[in-house]
């Protein structure tokens, strides 16, 4: 081609090639992801989710003679007792936090841990069962390791409830 024309020269077999390649590339990884949703290998055939229809943020509860609340809620997730799934992707347990880690059970890395909602809360664990504490409810796996959203953070909800 003269530099001094504006006329192009018809494309050749190669550069024609090129063009295709650098389409379908992209267009045949994103077709892989999306074959590869819902396995094992690739993402998650749901986007885990978890919240809490109750109590609602901000609202004073009564404690149970027990000291406990009863905290419901809703996911996505088949919600089972630890090591019963059978291997499914989409099916583990709750744990349920108060004031992040504050009032564990003893030894153990929840407050309570949940197979069903609704489900409750000790606040005899903590130094003051009364007063204004923070409910969180995080989603795990069966083998009890945390659910994560695609960025990597934990699937949890949260609510702030006073207590008396």
């Amino acid at each position: 081609m003269n530099p001094r024309t504006s006329a192009a020269s018809p494309p050749t077999k190669e550069n024609l090639m090129r063009t295709y390649l650098r389409l379908l590339l992209p267009l045949a990884t994103f077709a892989g992801l999306l074959t590869a949703c819902g396995s094992s290998a690739g993402l998650p055939s749901v986007t885990p989710s978890v919240a809490i229809s109750s109590p609602s943020s901000n609202s004073t509860v009564n404690l149970s003679a027990g000291k406990e609340i009863a905290i419901g809620f809703n996911t996505n997730y088949t919600i089972k007792a630890p090591g019963t799934c059978a291997g499914a992707d989409t099916c583990g347990h709750v744990y349920v936090l108060v004031d992040n880690s504050s009032c564990n059970a003893p030894s153990l890395p929840y407050n309570t841990l949940s197979a069903s909602s609704p489900t409750s809360a000790n606040l005899g664990l903590c130094a003051m069962a009364t007063g204004m504490h923070t409910i969180i409810l995080e989603l795990h796996h069966d083998d009890g390791t945390v659910v994560n959203t695609l960025l990597g953070t934990p699937v949890k909800t949260q609510v702030t409830i006073t207590a008396q």
